[in-house]
């Protein structure tokens, strides 16, 4: 179980207020735990969701004073304001695109998780997916890839499965680094190349159908792989 689109916000519970007050997280810190998830459900991290989801989930901290129920749009706008490289470093962000935690960021997000364990809903704890495990630091050489396990995971993700219901249109840049589980502020360059290794995954089982998606992808993100990023 998990929140299947923004509206689905609106059902997360707040985080328990013992946790919340026992390890006195900073704003960006619990700001970093929101994006997270977001990410992690393949639901766009623009500034609208952030603001809802971080209401939902630390009504204390983001809500407006004396109106629990309506969130604090000034409070969330001003936590990813230092969640900027020039200030805290924990994510780069873009009103039209959204949020990406770097590095630092998702260190801050784990450290969240570890206090607070995931999100419920309803009273029922919200499934890990693929995609929120590609968000953990990798520590020492990958394993032995599994071509025929990789590509089944990626048919899960939400690119993937808006391109067999015919709704392309309908996904955005979160679902394509979803697929392929890097960041925003990663080098086209990485990007790149994971997509060429899907395509050797693809290619290694015979899988027609994911290449013929891999084909679309390149098409439909053409000009955001090859954006002019910042030195």
């Amino acid at each position: 179980m998990k929140p299947a689109d923004a509206q689905d916000l609106l059902l997360v519970d707040p985080v328990a207020r013992h946790l919340v007050d026992r390890f006195q997280f900073s704003l960006t810190h619990l700001t970093a735990y929101a994006v997270h998830w977001l990410t992690a459900w393949e639901i766009p991290t623009i500034y609208e969701n952030v603001t809802v989801l971080s209401a939902r989930l630390f009504p204390a901290e983001f809500s407006l004073p004396g109106f629990p129920q309506f969130p604090d749009a000034i409070r969330t706008t001003r936590s990813l304001m230092q969640m900027r490289p020039k200030y805290r470093g924990f994510a780069t962000s873009d009103p039209r695109k959204g949020v990406f935690l770097t590095e630092k960021g998702r260190e801050a997000a784990n450290r969240a998780i570890a206090a607070f364990g995931s999100p419920t809903l309803g009273g029922k704890p919200v499934e890990q997916t693929v995609a929120a495990a590609g968000l953990q630091p990798s520590k020492g050489k990958d394993r032995t890839r599994n071509p025929a396990q990789i590509i089944a995971e990626c048919k899960q993700k939400l690119l993937f499965r808006r391109f067999k219901e015919g709704r392309f249109e309908d996904t955005d840049t979160v679902h394509f680094l979803g697929l392929v589980s890097l960041y925003d502020h990663s080098p086209t360059s990485e990007i790149k190349k994971a997509l060429r290794q899907l395509r050797v995954d693809a290619q290694a089982v015979g899988d027609g159908e994911f290449l013929s998606f891999l084909d679309q992808v390149g098409e439909r993100f053409a000009l955001y792989l090859n954006r002019n990023q910042p030195k």
